[in-house]
């Protein structure tokens, strides 16, 4: 026990270092300081009131010693000597000798003999406990010792004759010095006992200190080791987590090999850290395996060629029994050089130098992957547990992730098999819906030029007969105003009745009514023929093929179509025409867009202004047209609400729209689109929610014939 006690206290020496001894003469001299100043405060406090008995100035004087020495130690010797523990000892063991010199001084003034104040040489002993050990604090109790019988000794000196001449000095001084010797000597014996018996105690109390020390010292270690051990543990499982996020985080195998070289070898410090596995190849082709390295010695040269490679594949990837029926999961080879399994690759070995060889199957169920090699140059090199285990547990990461790619991959190709055939079958559907628009628009076309032909036929003649006789009508009103100007010549008794009847018909005002009855009349058949002239424009049913003609009158003859929304009193059009020749084209589809464009804006602007307060400005609707290059740009501008942003990329989508249910198909855009696609146009729109809406369609001045669109042309 005591042998023991003696290591646990030698360790616990062996272990104080210089800041240790320093933290504790600095918190010796706070101590001395704090002290100094309570009993500087009691000494004026007992020299208030003890008079000429008490030696204030003395006591104070030694007091402020203590204090000034102590000040000195602190601000400057002690911090000179902070990582010295030789000069640290020594400058405390002259601090206890000043102490014992200052109460010695303290102990003198007091009264010496008679004072009181001697208990406090127990301090020094004390404060020796906590600095030095066993010789310290019997050295300081003997120091001490030493100084009260020296001062008791110093200052009853006068007296010493009368103890060795007895026989002559006999009498009253005789017997006074006798008995204060002999109470010297008790008070010496005393004081020297209670020295020795307090030195011992603070002995014990300072090695039970120091064994407690030892004990939590020993418990410290325990608890740095655990925290050691799951610190390690931690470490490994945030590595493995980081290596499994790392791996998982992509489906490319060749960022999966990478991530987990480059994440073992920051881990585990080796000469190289390398992954091997098969490259898939074609049935029976020989193919070079995949081998991803991360060494120390960064450079071009690869540590491992093909032959190494293969030879490692054929013969380590798979895990093995040994002669117990064991599983060996990992191979560690000492000197693979020399070993007869490597006899096949020796060459290469021995180029490498690699002392040290780790082989770490990378299995999936009863598959292998490949293998994770960790390679030292070391002979001595010794592989952790931690590092065995990392190795195993990084190696089954990526044969899983392998195993997830390749799973990923067939589902990835799966995916596209079935997008393709969903495009396929959209593709159909698409085909079907453009010949069943194609149908009725080719029907509705019909429709419409049968309509548009019996309208005309039906007009065009009785038209053509008004029309034809209105200049003789005028002709011949004009032959009768002649006649009856012709009756102003006769005598008055003649012209008499004529005038009368002049005056009862109201003359003047038939002829003027009836020049403005053949005017509009006139008008009217103009009129007319005009509007069978712009409905055989706008339908074109004898223009099938490309034909040049006019963008503006194209325009203008919508316009007049679409009377409804545009005219006097209606929406307002602002004809902004550049001279620009006529355009190869086809005319009829054109009418359509402009058919649409306009009956749109016409819409919206409607719409727009009946959900204005009133007093706001009339819709107005512009129409620009410019020559830019080889084309024509068209721009048709409205005021209206203007279109949302999260529609506009669904515009030119067919059989989408914006109105309500039974008002719209959703064709026109579309049709507008694929008729200038035809053409070899553009067509596009620009919007800002509450200031309406630009279409833009960009047309070249010679289109070529392509195939007819299949949509129908309705506004959208």
């Amino acid at each position: 026990m005591t042998a023991t006690i003696t290591n646990r206290v030698s360790k616990l020496k062996t272990r104080e270092s210089a800041t240790e001894l320093f933290l504790k003469s600095e918190q010796l001299l706070r101590f001395r300081i704090a002290f100094a100043l309570v009993s500087l405060v009691l000494c004026f406090g007992i020299g208030s009131f003890a008079g000429y008995e008490f030696d204030f100035r003395s006591t104070a004087a030694i007091i402020g010693g203590v204090s000034i020495y102590s000040f000195i130690g602190l601000a400057f010797i002690v911090r000179k000597l902070k990582y010295s523990t030789r000069a640290l000892r020594a400058f405390n063991m002259a601090l206890i000798s000043f102490d014992v010199v200052a109460l010695t001084g303290l102990v003198h003034f007091t009264r010496g003999l008679e004072s009181d104040l001697y208990v406090l040489y127990l301090l020094p002993i004390l404060l020796s406990s906590y600095t030095f050990g066993r010789r310290g604090i019997y050295f300081a109790a003997l120091l001490v010792t030493v100084a009260y019988i020296g001062l008791l000794v110093s200052e009853n000196a006068e007296l010493l004759p009368y103890i060795f001449n007895r026989e002559d000095n006999k009498g009253l001084a005789a017997a006074y010095s006798g008995k204060l010797w002999r109470r010297i000597l008790g008070r010496a014996f005393f004081f020297a006992s209670v020295a020795m018996l307090w030195a011992r105690f603070c002995d014990y109390m300072s090695r039970v200190a120091r064994q407690g020390a030892e004990r939590l010292l020993e418990q410290l270690d325990a608890n740095e080791r655990l925290i050691s051990d799951s610190d390690e543990r931690a470490k490994r499982e945030r590595l493995i987590n980081s290596i499994n996020k790392g791996v998982r985080s992509t489906l490319e195998v060749d960022k999966i090999f990478e991530t987990a070289v480059v994440q073992l070898a920051q881990a585990v410090q080796t000469d190289l850290v390398a992954l091997i596995c098969p490259t898939p190849g074609l049935a029976g082709a020989t193919v070079p395996p995949t081998v991803v390295e991360e060494a120390r010695e960064h450079g071009s040269k690869r540590y491992i060629n093909e032959n190494f490679a293969h030879f490692i594949l054929d013969y380590k990837a798979h895990y093995e029994r040994n002669s117990g029926g064991a599983k060996v999961k990992t191979f560690v080879y000492n000197h693979p050089a020399e070993n007869k399994f490597f006899a096949p690759i020796e060459s290469e070995l021995k180029e490498l130098n690699f002392g040290t060889l780790v082989i770490q199957p990378m299995m999936y169920g009863e598959e292998s992957r490949g293998v994770f090699i960790l390679a030292d140059k070391s002979p001595d090199r010794a592989f952790s547990e931690s590092d065995l285990v990392l190795t195993k547990v990084v190696a089954g990461q990526v044969a899983i992730a392998i195993e997830h790619a390749n799973l990923v991959g067939q589902l990835s190709r799966k995916n596209k098999d079935l997008v393709t055939k969903n495009l396929n079958l959209d593709s159909k559907n698409i085909e079907l819906k453009t010949v069943q628009s194609q149908l009725i628009h080719q029907e509705k076309m019909a429709s419409l030029g049968r309509l548009v032909a019996g309208i005309a036929h039906e007009l065009n003649n009785p038209i053509n007969f008004v029309h034809g006789n209105l200049p003789y009508l005028k002709q011949y009103v004009e032959e009768l105003k002649k006649v009856i100007a012709k009756v102003a010549e006769l005598p008055e008794e003649q012209r008499k009745p004529v005038d009368e009847l002049k005056n009862k018909l109201k003359y003047d005002f038939l002829v003027e009514d009836l020049d403005n009855i053949i005017a509009d009349l006139n008008e009217g058949a103009e009129r007319i023929r005009h509007i069978i002239r712009d409905l055989k424009s706008f339908s074109r049913l004898d223009e099938a093929e490309l034909k040049e003609a006019s963008i503006q009158e194209g325009l203008e003859s919508t316009m007049k179509i679409l009377s409804q929304y545009y005219g006097r009193d209606k929406i307002p059009v602002d004809g902004d025409y550049a001279a620009i020749p006529h355009v190869l084209c086809y005319p009829g589809q054109l009418n359509q867009v402009w058919m649409n464009l306009l009956s749109n804006a016409a819409q919206a602007m409607n719409t727009a202004a009946e959900s204005l307060p009133a007093g706001t400005p009339t819709p107005a609707l512009k129409i620009k047209t410019e020559l830019t290059g080889e084309s024509v740009l068209i721009s048709i501008i409205d005021c209206g609400a203007g279109i949302k942003q999260e529609v506009q990329s669904k515009i030119f989508d067919p059989f989408f729209t914006t109105k309500a249910v039974g008002q719209g198909t959703g064709l026109g855009l579309s049709i507008c689109h694929s008729i200038i696609e035809r053409h070899g146009g553009q067509i596009w729109f620009e919007s800002v929610i509450g200031k309406g809406t630009t279409f833009y369609v960009r047309l070249p001045l010679k289109a070529t014939a392509r195939p007819e669109p299949s949509m129908l042309s309705e506004p959208d």
